[in-house]
């Protein structure tokens, strides 16, 4: 009946509610650690609705009022005896009968609608099915067996809702690391959670936190620390003080209450944290910037977070770092404000190491000349190019070096490479050499007709006694550009091998 029905789904959404709180607190080591008595008392609850499901859907009805129902629904009729030529009469079926025969009749249909879908999906999507069944329907219960059928229940309604499948196919057709290593029967019976992978987590998730697990038993180093729950806790505390501080609902924490916390974040690895507690920093410090005792700590200690390996895949830390933006589907990016954290503080570092003088200032000084130098030369180097055909017509930046080498050169003026590639950036940068497209540049000057006196009779060669300074300036921009370029193909190497062991 439809009050059956209707009974039977309210135990089921109350049964996964229950199930959803549970794994929840059995995910988080805080909940664990500070709700233990309610993850117990909670699966008590989630074991006693399965068990009062089950005996109320087998419990029969009293036979008196079903036939008071029936005498008041079929009031006697007196007939006069007619000679039957049927068969024998039916006998009438018991109300419990037939609500137990509706719902096998419903389960039955669940079950063909489950294997229909089942037969139109593909293997990987089978397995990931699966996946989210044992994520959505395992709780904590002495009775496995109790367990796993409520997983396979859970698993033929997921392959029944049409809605489900439509709205999550791209995902359900993605390989993981555990789609190809269990097959839907393994995966139904927790065989992943009996080779040490956490049920809760994303399958690549698992992945890592099992790699990391073993790796941290193994004494190897993890790129960053891991603290035990009486640590995180505090942390966790701070930060929320910190954050209704943020709010002006409580005191401000001090200056160095926020860098011991900026600190033990960045130890642990947690990115998010650690961006959001340096920001806090700079609000506190927002009239006369940073002081040198807490602003040279924070930057080495956000220094190390550039490494992926030192960062935490998972974090465990929660505040309003980790809250979805306004628009978004997500928490931002921590990594992206990272990046820009690190360079306001080098930018701050830097104007006051130039204001302190000493070797700092010397090296500011001389690259300011040698660009003031540079900027001359290009100036007197534009007119000559522009009578230039070659240079008129070249239309790449590489071809484009060695001809701004060899226009100097007629003129008494004798580069390196890496001086005509600085003259070639400084072109760019004042317009004379305009792009086309990502590798395409043109002279913003064409070639003139010869007047028969040359542009520029004095020529370049005023500038040869500042071709050295300009040369060993050059190289040691291109020394630094290298050391950039190795730095980040390291990182993609690293990347790759991370990809591939995953």
């Amino acid at each position: 009946s439809s009050s059956h029905r209707r009974r039977r789904r309210r135990q089921q959404q109350r049964r996964r509610r229950v199930g959803r709180m549970v794994a929840a607190l059995r995910h988080s080591s805080f909940g664990v650690l500070r709700m233990g008595r309610g993850l117990s008392r909670l699966s008590v609850l989630r074991s006693h609705l399965l068990k009062g499901q089950s005996s109320r859907s087998q419990r029969p009805r009293p036979a008196a009022s079903s036939q008071a129902a029936a005498s008041v629904a079929t009031p006697p009729v007196a007939t006069a005896p007619v000679a039957s030529t049927s068969a024998a009469p039916v006998p009438a079926v018991p109300l419990a009968a037939s609500s137990a025969a509706s719902s096998s009749g419903s389960a039955a249909e669940l079950s063909a609608v489950a294997a229909a879908a089942d037969a139109e999906l593909s293997e990987t999507a089978r397995r990931n099915v699966a996946f989210e069944a044992v994520r959505i329907g395992n709780y904590y219960s002495e009775d496995q067996a109790e367990v796993l059928a409520y997983i396979a229940q859970m698993h033929s309604e997921l392959l029944s809702d049409a809605k489900f499948l439509r709205k999550y196919a791209s995902k359900l057709n993605k390989e993981n690391g555990l789609s190809t290593q269990y097959t839907v029967p393994e995966i139904l019976a927790k065989k992943h959670e009996a080779d040490g992978f956490d049920l809760f987590l994303p399958a690549d998730e698992a992945i890592y936190v099992k790699e990391i697990a073993e790796r941290k038993a193994a004494g190897l180093d993890l790129g960053y620390e891991e603290p035990d729950p009486v640590v995180y806790g505090e942390l966790q505390e701070g930060l929320t003080e910190a954050a209704y501080a943020a709010a002006g609902e409580c005191a401000p924490l001090g200056p160095d209450e926020l860098l011991f916390l900026l600190q033990h974040c960045c130890r642990a690895g947690e990115v998010g944290a650690a961006v959001w507690g340096a920001e806090r920093l700079e609000a506190v410090h927002e009239d006369g910037g940073v002081p040198d005792e807490i602003l040279n700590p924070m930057f080495e200690a956000l220094k190390p977070l550039l490494r992926p390996r030192s960062c935490r895949n998972e974090p465990r830390l929660t505040g309003p770092w980790s809250e979805k933006s306004k628009g978004k589907t997500g928490p931002p990016n921590p990594r992206r404000g990272l990046g820009l954290l690190l360079m306001r503080l080098a930018e701050l570092r830097k104007t006051r190491e130039l204001a302190k003088g000493g070797d700092a200032s010397a090296r500011a000084d001389r690259s300011a000349q040698g660009e003031e130098t540079l900027g001359r030369l290009c100036t007197a180097l534009v007119p000559l190019l522009a009578q230039d055909s070659e240079a008129a017509a070249c239309k790449r930046r590489g071809p484009l070096v060695p001809i701004l080498a060899r226009v100097c050169k007629d003129y008494g003026l004798e580069v390196s490479t890496p001086v005509a590639w600085d003259i070639l950036r400084v072109l760019e940068q004042s317009g004379e050499v305009q792009p086309l497209d990502k590798r395409g540049v043109e002279l913003k000057h064409k070639a003139e007709p010869a007047t028969g006196e040359p542009p520029n009779p004095v020529g370049l060669k005023p500038f040869s006694a500042a071709v050295a300074e300009l040369d060993a300036l050059a190289r040691d921009r291109l020394g630094r550009r290298r050391s950039r370029q190795k730095s980040r193909e390291q990182g993609k190497s690293a990347k790759r091998r991370r990809e591939e062991g995953s």
